[in-house]
């Protein structure tokens, strides 16, 4: 086992940007695990390999070296050259004993000299393939495969979010016949905030995704026939695109916000009551997590992330009956501030930044010399 503080690592995020990324909450994550990591002593050299529209968090890094690659998320064949060549040439450059990658993917064309580590989220790219074939491009839907092929197959230890998601990639190494690393469950934190506890909330807020799996549309449905039985006065903001063939309803109480930054989606949740959050598949389920730190009651699906993540906190619902989400929704608006406040401490409790640097720590010191 390696001695504390003789760690040294490279952590990329250079390939990420609020403008062109497909999930703020992957870039979201990205960043505040990079922030996490760099305040630990056991890294006594973190090398953060970032692009200048990050520039905004380079003081979050606690002092730590930071070097712009702006070309590795500039074009689409820019990322795909960093994904495949350039973050490990940089890597090896800075002759540091672990590479970390928090998107996940690592490259097929070449494999790691040094010990190789990444965050996985999901195994959406396989769900989509048995669920929804066609619904991407056949080249993003290969590439992204033979991309979670490599990082099972060459990655020295596989961070997830959940349970859930570990299964997921055992399962899929079994189905490719790929020896699993060490797969660990590190878990998500997430910032401490002070929700405001007026009681005088008229909002809910709506997400949205042209994503197949978040079913705008069943929430369009759901939306529509409980405003009309519900009568509800206050303003629902709908936050995100909408897919193809899904136009936006129609109500005068009804906006739309196609995209907002971080600081104005919290905003916007803080002076919510609920917000409404319909999906088929996820491997955490952030957004219900947020809303409780942020004062608002979410209306979420009861899939199996989300449950392993929720525990039932909050107001869960089952996608195929209107009724169990009407239910939610009462439940939802009922919810007074003690209840949220009692809900978030314990959510706290399991989801903080503390704790996941402390088991990625713990995983990268107990792998001294690699997998290869």
């Amino acid at each position: 086992m390696n001695d504390p503080g003789s760690l040294s690592l490279a952590y990329s995020i250079a390939d990420q940007n609020f403008v062109q990324t497909k999930s703020l909450g992957i870039l979201n994550l990205s960043l505040q695990l990079g922030v996490a990591l760099s305040s630990r002593p056991e890294l006594a050299r973190l090398e953060l390999f970032s692009n200048s529209s990050l520039r905004g968090w380079r003081e979050q890094f606690a002092g730590r070296n930071v070097h712009c690659f702006d070309h590795a998320s500039a074009t689409r064949l820019g990322r795909m050259f960093w994904d495949q060549y350039g973050v490990y040439r940089a890597a090896n450059k800075h002759a540091v004993q672990w590479l970390f990658l928090p998107k996940g993917f690592a490259s097929f064309c070449r494999r790691p000299r040094i010990s190789l580590a990444a965050y996985v989220h999901d195994a959406i790219g396989e769900w989509y393939r048995s669920q929804y074939p066609g619904a991407q491009s056949q080249m993003e839907s290969w590439y992204f495969h033979r991309s979670l092929m490599a990082t099972l197959r060459y990655s020295t230890v596989v961070f997830t979010n959940s349970d859930f998601t570990r299964r997921e990639l055992v399962a899929f190494s079994e189905r490719h016949a790929i020896p699993p690393p060490d797969i660990v469950v590190a878990g998500i934190g997430f910032d401490t905030v002070a929700a405001t506890t007026s009681a005088d909330r008229r909002r809910i807020v709506v997400l949205t995704s042209p994503w197949r799996h978040k079913r705008t549309d069943l929430a369009v449905q759901y939306m529509s026939d409980w405003q009309r039985a519900s009568e509800f006065s206050g303003q629902v903001d709908w936050v995100g695109r909408f897919p193809a063939g899904v136009g936006r309803p129609s109500h005068p109480h009804w906006q739309f916000h196609e995209r907002l930054d971080e600081d104005g989606y919290r905003a916007l949740v803080s002076e919510s009551r609920a917000v409404i959050y319909i999906s088929e598949y996820e491997g955490f389920g952030m957004p219900p997590v947020e809303a409780i730190f942020h004062g608002a009651c979410p209306v979420y699906s009861d899939i199996p992330a989300t449950r392993e993540t929720m525990r039932g906190e909050g107001a869960p619902f089952e996608n195929a009956s209107f009724e169990s989400f009407t239910a939610a929704m009462t439940r939802a608006l009922a919810m007074q501030p003690s209840d949220l406040s009692g809900i978030a401490e314990r959510l706290r409790a399991r989801h903080n930044w503390t704790a996941v640097a402390d088991r990625i720590i713990a995983a990268l010191t107990a792998h001294p010399r690699g997998r290869h």
